[in-house]
């Protein structure tokens, strides 16, 4: 009979737990779920480069994954949203609805992880305190939200949780498998972000930390080993990554700030600033780029009670499973205090610290709602009160998200171009003409919403050189209203003019940059963003543009890569020149590689540079199929300062995850591919002599003025003009003879002292360079020629019709006192 009762009190108990793990999923997936479109507006640019790969991985089956500017393998989200896009396409409902429902999980997670950590202070503490957590997360705008950008970080809250839960399972039942399963999500959270590298070094603290209160963690020994021993299997990967390479265990974050807080000047003083921000984030306000609608804390008042009365707790008492927690959460907030962007938390960085947040609340207003029945003279279902409010509490902030701040936020400046790729790509105009060659400026296919966006249209991506258009074709333009915004400065080639990508038939054709290239041939049609404002325009136009004379290059790199052209505008001070590269897949590329493009000085320096991945990882180098040709155009700023004088622009690839460039196959790690040169300015000298010598009927001597300085020197200015393109460097040579024929002093030197090389010079172009020569007191003859340094040989002369035996011209005689 006595079993009887205790078999039908647990099965009582389980179900009212599967019934209140029911309750909170609906209740998680209904707050997460709502406003998936609206709240946030527009689409994360994060998110959308996590969607490209997964496009990369179904349609070219390309992996592992190397996540861009991560530096690691961070495949998880991967492979759960491939799945969903092929039953349900490449869209945004997608692209956020597989994290808005890992983080729905986060709140029947948040239960059971609650739950078992604290089953020692009894089932209904436990219960309560798992629903109160629950319900936090559940109605969390800042959880809901954050989880609907559609980033990876998203999954990190429901790993945490059913690692800790297991963990303390497996520890109050001694069971093997509970200690395994805690073991495999444990490693399988380093694949999921790289906030998650803490996440190890947490748990075993708080595990230590729990071990002084709790002696049965050193009677589980055994089950926490094989916890490790699971996780060590199921990271290896990414632990070889680690031991190979240690710089990825913080690229992420080195790569965003630049630096740690320890690289300040005042360490001190910041970590204590950031240190009073996450505090404030918790009670008082916290603004952040992933939290635009509200200036609000991380927990409401209610919760924020309960978290201050269960820290408040941890320090009075020994329970284990508070420390734990609270040991949890103050680990996983470290990453966000020693890194410096700024002084406001990050969002992703602390997201890892949240659900335990939530936890505590939960465990401390369970232990107010106890404290209630416990009093004399209250009702018995007094302590619901707190159930009650913590319900109104988080009900009063959903309300607040979607009834007060997000028709604000919505209503305001900047959105229409966010929203704009959504509409121009899925509800507007590009769905709508599918039939119709579109041309999309290359500025804007290459920000990875847009490209993700039209992935599911044009499944296809191909390089246009040759332009598959025919002179007179009839195109329809999209045109942004604001091609120059904040977002395009930091685009690495930014806005280019007439630089197109193209839509026709389910193919996206990358064509070079062709200038001219369209007349409109009609009005154009607006498109306009959600809060109404003007977004892009279409319009007709006919295509006139035909292929850029490209200057032929053949240079190979190690990695199957090869440089087949370049173009290049003219280059002034102060402007943008705008560069070019035609590169070719030989073979299917196995690893991908950024391009950099450079300007260097005729002495190697540095002048401009751009260093990024194709189309901004668009258009991943492995994707590119062999034997097409992709044109990559990029704006370089020269400075106000350049001289004038030659220059060169050298390219190369490079290997991001080993940090270094790839080798050319006949040698060195970046190729010249052009040579180009900012003009001398206009003279305004006129020479005191004129003449007609010409030198090899490629330079000629227009004129001189010679005469001497105060210092005793021979002053000369040479006044030359290319007939022809020299194509060679020769050296000038000025010599001052005495009247026996003795070379009494001379200059060689290349014009303008090397700065402005013969084999610069533009047909047409004229020079104009000054010589001063010291030489003792005297009568001297002055004569001048060229001559190549390479053979010494002298530039034949022809002077008025006549040839020069000595190859020299004369220029007249000086005194010097």
């Amino acid at each position: 009979m006595l079993s009887g009762e205790v078999g039908a009190r647990w099965l009582t108990t389980r179900c009212s737990d599967v019934w209140l793990l029911f309750v909170i999923l609906v209740l998680s997936v209904v707050t997460h779920f709502m406003h998936l479109l609206d709240s946030p507006p527009g689409i994360s640019g994060d998110a959308a480069r996590l969607g490209l790969y997964a496009v990369d991985f179904l349609r070219h089956g390309l992996w592992p994954f190397y996540v861009h500017h991560q530096f690691g393998p961070y495949p998880l989200i991967i492979y759960l949203q491939a799945p969903a896009f092929a039953v349900f396409g490449f869209n945004l409902y997608v692209l956020r609805g597989v994290t808005a429902l890992a983080g729905a999980l986060g709140a029947p997670a948040a239960y059971l992880a609650t739950s078992e950590i604290t089953a020692g202070q009894g089932s209904r503490f436990a219960r309560r305190a798992g629903v109160i957590a629950a319900l936090g997360l559940a109605l969390s705008p800042f959880f809901t939200q954050l989880c609907r950008y559609g980033i990876e970080g998203a999954l990190l809250p429901v790993i945490e949780l059913l690692c800790v839960a297991s963990l303390w399972r497996g520890v109050r039942l001694g069971r093997p498998m509970y200690f395994l399963g805690a073991g495999l999500l444990l490693g399988l959270s380093q694949y999921v972000y790289i906030g998650a590298h803490a996440f190890p070094v947490a748990l075993a603290v708080a595990c230590l930390v729990a071990l002084v209160a709790d002696r049965r963690f050193v009677r589980a020994w055994r089950g926490l080993a094989l916890t490790v021993i699971a996780a060590t299997v199921v990271a290896l990967p990414q632990l070889s990554l680690f031991v190979r390479m240690p710089y990825t265990f913080l690229a992420r974050t080195q790569q965003t700030a630049g630096r740690l807080v320890f690289d300040l000047p005042d360490p001190i003083i910041t970590l204590l600033s950031k240190l009073m921000n996450q505090l404030l984030m918790l009670g008082w306000r916290w603004d952040n780029a992933y939290n635009p609608y509200s200036s609000r804390p991380l927990l409401n008042p209610v919760l924020l009670v309960g978290f201050a009365v269960a820290v408040a707790g941890t320090v009075r008492s020994s329970t284990s499973g508070r420390r734990h927690v609270l040991a949890l959460a103050l680990v996983m907030l470290v990453p966000d205090l020693i890194t410096y962007e700024g002084l406001a938390p990050s969002a992703t960085r602390v997201f890892g610290a949240v659900p335990f947040i939530f936890v505590l609340a939960g465990m401390g207003l369970a232990a107010v709602w106890r404290r209630l029945d416990e009093q004399p003279g209250f009702p018995a279902a007094a302590g619901c009160l707190v159930l009650a409010v913590v319900l109104l509490a988080g009900v009063e902030s959903q309300w607040d998200l979607a009834y007060r701040v997000m028709p604000r936020a919505q209503a305001g400046s900047g959105l229409e171009w966010r929203a704009s790729l959504v509409e121009i790509a899925e509800a507007g105009y590009v769905r709508q003409h599918l039939d119709d060659p579109i041309l999309l400026p290359t500025s804007e296919y290459q920000r990875a919403p847009l490209a993700f966006l039209l992935a599911e249209d044009f499944p296809n991506r191909v390089g246009g050189v040759p332009v598959p258009l025919d002179s007179g074709q009839r195109v329809m333009v999209i045109r942004p209203v604001q091609p120059e915004r904040p977002t395009t400065e930091g685009l690495p080639s930014g806005y280019l003019a007439d630089t197109w990508v193209l839509l026709d038939k389910g193919v996206i054709w990358f064509l070079p940059p062709i200038p001219d290239s369209v007349s409109p041939v009609g009005a154009p049609e607006f498109l306009l963003a959600k809060n109404g404002a003007l977004a892009a325009e279409v319009y007709p136009a006919r295509w006139k543009g035909s292929q850029p004379q490209a200057e032929d290059l053949s240079v190979a790199f190690q990695n199957g890569l090869k440089l087949v052209g370049y173009h290049a505008t003219p280059f002034a001070p102060g402007g943008v020149v705008t560069v070019t590269l035609y590169w070719r897949a030989e073979r299917q590329i196995t690893a991908d590689a950024e391009m950099f493009v450079q300007v260097l000085d005729r002495h190697s320096n540095f002048i401009a540079g751009v260093h990024d991945w194709p189309l901004r990882g668009a258009y991943r180098v492995r994707a590119w199929g062999p034997g097409e040709t992709i044109p990559l155009s990029y704006n370089l700023a020269i400075p106000s300062d350049a001289p004038p004088g030659p220059y060169r622009i050298v390219a190369g690839a490079f290997d991001l995850l080993r940090r270094t460039r790839i080798a050319l196959s006949g040698g060195g790690d970046y190729a010249t591919v052009g040579t180009v040169k900012i003009p001398l300015p206009p003279s305004d000298s006129v020479p005191a002599h004129r003449l007609h010598a010409d030198f090899g009927e490629v330079i000629e001597l227009s004129g001189y003025t010679l005469g001497s300085s105060v210092e005793g020197a021979v002053h000369v200015e040479l006044f030359w003009r290319a007939k022809a393109m020299p194509g060679t460097d020769y050296t000038v040579f000025v010599h001052v003879v005495d009247e026996n024929g003795n070379i009494v002093a001379q200059s060689d030197s290349a014009p303008l002292n090397g700065q402005y090389p013969t084999s610069i010079w533009s047909p047409g172009e004229s020079i104009v360079e000054e010589r001063t020569i010291a030489a003792p007191g005297g009568e001297y003859r002055v004569f001048v020629g060229l001559y190549r340094l390479d053979t010494l040989e002298r530039v034949r002369v022809v002077l008025d019709g006549e040839p020069l035996q000595d190859a020299r011209v004369p220029l007249g005689t000086v005194h010097l006192h």
